[in-house]
């Protein structure tokens, strides 16, 4: 049940964690890598990338380090997916997340799992900064850059996973000590060696990049102007500290001059801010720190007017007020943006949760089918109204609509485990189990889903189709379970 708590914006969020200690170990040699870009040669293959990833994402989500709020991270895949439709050559497979930490830094992972820190979306101060970072990463990804490191490493890359991972639980713990310790081990070098590009990596990401970001119509100037207060927030730092982005991706002044310059010879296009950014920015802050700070944060700067936009502090401060459960205060603020809460799906979505977490079910529903009407393309709406319904003791209604938002994204883990509440509350055993088992294959969790088909193949109140298909589900997980032991020796 622990994924139920995702739908429910979490106090835990007031402590953040800190993510990857790898990545905030100093600069190894970076090697020399022959002709940047070309896939020709021994490399890892993508299906085994692809695997690599998902182990490490299972980890990162074991830990509790990936940020579960559905805004943020359809947010930010709604943002790659712009990059990525604008230019139809890169082919890989991506999916980008949230990373509870308020450290600035971003990194990808073995195939195509992009994260980014809350810290560096709040750094940044447009939407064309922080695609910048995002098209760089892509880069890194399609130029081959971690498939080639990979592959020279290939008898450790599973021992790098799992020092990685160790780092995470450590850091996760509060001892950031620990977390450096885990990587200062044999595979310290090659973790390192991982994590860290070279300079000629970085200036090929930089370029490719700027072409990802130009294509996608974002303002080219953005890369350059985002290094410069990379450069500027480490310089005024009271400790000094090199912020893990730098570490991982040094910023030199060459590298600046030639975003620069790349910027220059294209025409000055200055795209209209999303608005959707802003309202990202403001509940990404209002998780910093403790309830009360977040509160006292917005309304300072409402009262010196000190923010991007007002609307995006008004909505952070009903976010604030939501974390502290203080459910009349979401409400006033939500009715200063809009009387009805319906004049953007990110209001309607807290005013949503407002009702679901103050046990206002019946309100809920109403509100939520309501605001669905209006923005039927909203992921959040799509899990609170169910969630509502389930509470109400209609799971038939709720099944209905969770098979409805699951014919149009049949991976989703959310609504995957929605659909097997339903089921449950249905009593319907066979399905229960096969939902549940196709969220921890999502989910990486190939053991568990395994138990899981397992247990649905034996319900034994499906049909013959059903059961046959359970069964197929079984052996496909097996067959998978076989292949990352045989990846890991």
């Amino acid at each position: 049940m622990p994924l139920r708590l995702h739908l429910f914006r979490s106090r835990w969020l007031g402590s953040l964690a800190l993510i990857a200690a790898a990545t905030h170990l100093g600069m190894s040699q970076a090697q020399r890598l022959p002709e940047l870009g070309d896939s020709s040669g021994s490399l890892v293959s993508a299906a085994q990338e692809r695997r690599m990833g998902q182990e490490a994402m299972r980890e990162l989500r074991a830990s509790g380090a990936v940020l579960n709020d559905p805004e943020v991270n359809g947010y930010l895949n709604e943002l790659g997916k712009r990059i990525l439709s604008a230019n139809p050559e890169i082919r890989e497979p991506f999916e980008f997340f949230a990373v509870a930490d308020s450290s600035v830094n971003a990194f990808a992972m073995p195939g195509g799992f992009i994260g980014v820190n809350m810290g560096l979306v709040l750094l940044t101060q447009t939407e064309s900064e922080l695609a910048g970072v995002l098209a760089h990463e892509i880069a890194h990804v399609t130029q081959k850059h971690y498939a080639r490191q990979l592959d020279d490493q290939r008898k450790n890359a599973w021992m790098q996973i799992a020092g990685i991972a160790a780092a995470v639980l450590a850091a996760r713990a509060g001892n950031g000590d620990a977390a450096q310790g885990a990587l200062l081990g044999s595979q310290a070098a090659q973790i390192q060696g991982y994590l860290n590009f070279s300079r000629d990596n970085e200036r090929e990401a930089d370029r490719i990049g700027f072409q990802y970001l130009r294509n996608a119509q974002f303002d080219p100037g953005a890369m350059s102007t985002f290094m410069e207060r990379l450069q500027r927030a480490t310089s005024v730092s009271d400790t000094g500290a090199v912020p893990g982005y730098l570490r991982t991706h040094p910023v030199t002044i060459e590298r600046v001059g030639e975003t620069r310059a790349l910027a220059s010879n294209v025409a000055l296009r200055l795209p209209k801010e999303n608005s959707d950014y802003f309202y990202v920015r403001a509940l990404l802050r209002s998780y910093v720190g403790d309830e009360q700070q977040a509160i006292a944060h917005f309304k300072s700067a409402i009262a010196e007017r000190k923010f991007s936009t007002e609307s995006s502090a008004r909505y952070g401060l009903a976010a604030a007020y939501l974390r502290a459960r203080e459910f009349a205060s979401t409400k006033q603020e939500i009715g200063k943006l809009s009387a009805d809460g319906l004049a953007h799906p990110m209001f309607a979505a807290l005013l949503g949760q407002a009702y679901l977490q103050n046990e206002e079910f019946g309100r809920a529903s109403e509100f939520l089918t309501a605001a669905i009407e209006r923005f039927p393309n909203h992921t959040q709406l799509h899990y609170d109204l169910p969630e509502a319904l389930l509470r109400l003791k209609q799971p038939k209604l709720a099944m209905q609509r969770i098979e409805a938002s699951l014919a149009k994204r049949s991976e989703d883990v959310l609504l995957l485990n929605l659909a097997s509440r339903a089921a449950a509350d249905l009593g319907q055993k066979l399905r229960q189990h096969r939902f549940l088992g196709e969220q921890y294959f999502r989910q990486g969790n190939l053991s568990a889903a395994l138990d899981q088909f397992e247990l649905s193949s034996k319900a034994g109140d499906g049909d013959y189709f059903e059961a046959s298909y359970v069964e197929a589900r079984a052996r496909d997980m097996k067959r998978e379970i076989a292949l990352a032991a045989k990846d890991k020796r």
